[in-house]
């Protein structure tokens, strides 16, 4: 028989961050990533076909059948999309005014039911909003007396569901030092909330939040507990009544996690930023439920999101730094995703930020009409566009950063993704501190 592994696809986009990835049968899919591209795809990932372009970080996507999908952004000024056919996307324009102001997790439950949940940033208020008549309307509801960040979200059917995030005890929190984990679950359809972990509190350390939730069932499920300095999940064998924490020990010390995806209840994987300069991707690994780990960066880095289909699994995806996917069958690209390939409008993968202003080299096609620069931080926040012209001139250029904001202000050193946009085209490239140590490609 043929080995089951992990294999990377052709993912379309050209992005450093492949957040999300949905797929509605083993060949028919989409994922999302930081340029701002819903791609498609409906031959197992062979090949990807951009089907919208947004000027936004794409975090979320969730389909009820093969027409009627949803995915959700961290900019907010363009937080959700929505397509009636499985091809074309538009903007949500009806959200309430209480709408996450930034959208990182989506639950599609059916057709008329969808919850979507947010936000990372402790300055943000937390909020939920739902559907129960696939979109004509949408309410929505502060989260505050639960949670002061929620990420993702996951319902089992249209009152009943889980959403993960974090929670302190600081009324107006600045940043994620004080910060420790919350499970929060309803079985009204969010007007009530238990959390799961209360009483617990001091089991887990500060620093520390839900960032992803898997159930295989109604009793086994897992958390993803994102903490720059650590690793650990969350795992259930009674449907979530009581959860355990269980720390990711694997020998290149693992640590910053997001992504989780179990088989069964032995075997399964993380990833996420690998370690505190967000910088290594690494992928953990178990065979027995989480009680020992291995090292698996064979699987894919960066890994946010993995998606299993059938039971037992017989194929899986895992967005990351591009999609990957889980098969017995090699990934063959199609010569249409061959001749799909185009030269790089940022040349360099990634570039070491040593002094201000960086330079960013660039490439602009001849006839471009417009290019804009864009600047995110590791968290898909949008720090400004520092380039927006017309008329560009073509060939190689060296676009600069000076290091400030959209708002005047010199941000802090660290880890962001300066996306180039050329018309109807986009390519990123990762700034990383020189003190953060070299990756292996």
């Amino acid at each position: 028989m043929a080995e089951f592994r992990w294999r990377p696809t052709p993912a379309a986009g050209n992005a450093r961050r492949f957040d999300d990835v949905f797929f509605i049968d083993p060949q028919t899919g989409w994922s999302v990533n930081s340029n701002g591209f819903i791609a498609k795809t409906s031959n197992g990932g062979a090949s990807w076909t951009i089907q919208h372009r947004a000027g936004a970080w794409m975090r979320c996507i969730g389909f009820a059948d093969a027409n009627h999908g949803w995915a959700g952004c961290t900019t907010a000024t363009q937080r959700m999309f929505s397509t009636q056919n499985g091809e074309n996307w538009a903007p949500v324009t009806n959200l309430p005014a209480q709408a996450p102001v930034k959208i990182c997790g989506l639950s599609v439950v059916d057709r008329m039911t969808v919850y979507a949940s947010g936000t990372n940033e402790p300055t943000d208020e937390p909020r939920m909003m739902k559907t129960t008549n696939g979109g004509e309307t949408w309410t929505a509801w502060e989260m505050r007396e639960w949670a002061s960040i929620l990420i993702d979200t996951y319902f089992i059917d249209a009152e009943r569901g889980w959403v993960v995030g974090g929670k302190t005890d600081d009324p107006e929190p600045q940043d994620r030092s004080e910060i420790k984990p919350v499970a929060l679950f309803t079985e009204d359809g969010g007007r009530t909330w238990v959390d799961r972990l209360a009483g617990r509190e001091d089991e887990f350390p500060f620093g520390e939040w839900g960032w992803k939730i898997q159930f295989l069932n109604e009793r086994l499920g897992f958390v993803s507990l994102e903490n720059f300095s650590d690793a650990a999940i969350l795992k259930t064998t009674d449907g979530g009544l009581t959860w355990r924490r269980i720390k990711v020990e694997d020998p290149q010390n693992n640590a910053n996690l997001e992504g989780i995806g179990f088989i069964d209840e032995k075997r399964g994987w993380v990833g996420g930023w690998g370690d505190p300069g967000f910088d290594s991707g690494h992928s953990s690994g178990t065979d027995d439920g989480g009680k020992t780990w291995h090292d698996a960066d064979e699987i894919g880095l960066f890994i946010n999101r993995f998606r299993f289909l059938g039971n037992p699994v017989t194929v899986g995806y895992a967005s990351g730094s591009t999609v990957f996917k889980y098969s017995d069958e090699p990934v063959v690209p199609s010569p249409a995703a061959a001749m799909a390939a185009a030269p790089a409008l940022l040349p360099e993968a990634e570039l070491r930020m040593q002094e201000w202003p960086i330079r960013i080299p660039a490439a602009i096609p001849a006839g471009t009409a417009r290019i804009t620069l864009d600047i995110w931080d590791r968290f898909g926040n949008h720090i400004g566009t520092i380039l927006d012209e017309r008329r560009p001139r073509a060939g190689e250029r060296t676009l600069e950063w000076d290091g400030y904001d959209s708002t005047g202000r010199r941000v802090s050193p660290g880890f962001f993704i300066a996306r180039l946009t050329a018309d109807d085209d986009a390519a990123s490239t990762l700034l990383v501190p020189t003190a953060t140590r070299d990756r292996s490609r």
